[in-house]
């Protein structure tokens, strides 16, 4: 936002009356800047939580995932970026509420689906099996489709945690 003030500020103190501009065209140009400078900003923000995941350094993907679902809150890519950290960090709670929330953004995304699932299967709600059926109706819907591998990886994910809890529980 600072930047963006900075860009506008700059804008508007250049500006003298010779110019043919309105100071609505001004203030447009000035909020246009502004947006793209918040959308650099964002981008970066997505970069480094995705490299923090990477590198398993999830207290740092989680902050920076945070801040992106706080600039763009109907971006799914980062709730599921913010799910992961979640995960990693083994905080289940927070997981299903984010994924929840990815769910919620883009009812058919696999990868929302899946996570919600391990999260429901690591805090002990039966819920995961409704994720594991979602899953297993799409991957056979998809029969070999360029999807198929990526369904079954995200299937499994939901069985070894129902699996695991199941096992911890006896």
């Amino acid at each position: 936002m600072r930047i963006g003030a900075l860009i506008l500020t700059a804008i508007v103190a250049c500006a003298s009356p010779a110019w043919s501009q309105s100071e609505t065209e001004l203030y447009e140009s000035g909020a246009n800047a502004m947006a793209g400078a918040q959308r650099e900003v964002t981008q970066r923000n997505v970069d480094v939580a995705t490299k923090a995941l990477r590198d398993k350094d999830y207290k740092t993907a989680r902050k920076y995932a945070q801040s992106v679902t706080r600039a763009d809150p109907k971006r799914v890519e980062a709730w599921l970026l913010l799910g992961s950290a979640q995960q990693g960090l083994q905080d289940w709670k927070g997981a299903r509420t984010t994924y929840t929330t990815a769910v919620r953004l883009h009812p058919t995304h696999p990868e929302a689906r899946a996570g919600l699932g391990v999260a429901y299967a690591r805090t002990g709600d039966p819920k995961a099996t409704v994720q594991l059926a979602w899953l297993e109706t799409k991957l056979r819907e998809c029969s070999g489709c360029y999807q198929a591998g990526q369904l079954s990886r995200l299937k499994a994910d939901v069985e070894t945690a129902i699996r695991e809890t199941a096992a911890k529980g006896s």
